[in-house]
Order: structure tokens, then sequence, then C-alpha cells
């Protein structure tokens, strides 16, 4: 067993999003994705997995497949692996998301954190 601090992986940069890897175990990533106003994850597929991301911070639009989203602290989606998923912080506060995905992406960068540390 391992306990980690969401808020330890709650780190911002001005230049682009982070992600901060919370637990990297054979069949499941738990992560954190932090975006400052007006960043942006780009589009992309988890292929196959499926992806949970609940809001821990700030607000949102999250696309999936072309479909606009608002959300905001407290809420909880669920994504398919073949769905077409983006999201931006289109708040004036930091945004911070844990997100799960499961079984774990095979690509390794799934795994790999961003952003400077």
């Amino acid at each position: 067993m391992r306990i980690e601090k969401i808020a330890d992986k709650m780190v911002y940069l001005d230049n682009t999003f982070t992600k901060r890897v919370l637990f990297n175990e054979e069949k499941v990533l738990a992560f954190v994705l932090n975006l400052k106003s007006g960043q942006e994850l780009p589009p992309h597929q988890h292929e196959e997995s499926d992806l949970v991301l609940h809001v821990i911070a700030g607000k949102g639009e999250l696309t999936i497949d072309g479909k606009v989203n608002s959300i905001e602290v407290g809420d909880a989606i669920h994504c398919a692996g073949e769905e077409m998923f983006s999201l931006k912080n289109n708040g004036n506060e930091n945004m911070s998301c844990f997100v799960v995905i499961a079984p774990r992406p095979s690509p390794k960068a799934y795994a790999d954190e961003f952003g400077d540390k």
C-alpha cells in the first residue's frame, strides 16, 4: 500500500499544463492534471483504456467527441477509450483534476509526467 498527497501534485506552470503521477501500477494509472487559466490538454484518445476524471479545483470545458461540457469542482466524468477527449481551463483560477485510467495504457508516454519539475 502507498499513500500520496494529492496537494503535492498540484503544480502549475505558466508555459504549459502539468501532469503529476500518483500511481503507475500494472493495472491502473492515476495522476493529477493541472492547468492554469487558458491552458488546454489537446484532443486525444485512450484506445483500450477508460478514463475517470474528478475535478478537484477550478472549472473548465471538457470536450468529448466534439460535444463541449462545462465542468467544475465536484464533477466526475467517465470517458470511454475510443472517445476523443480534450480539456481546457476557461476559468480565472487554477484547475486540477484527479484522473484514473484503467487498464493502464500500454504506450509508455501515458505514464510519463509532463511539465518541468
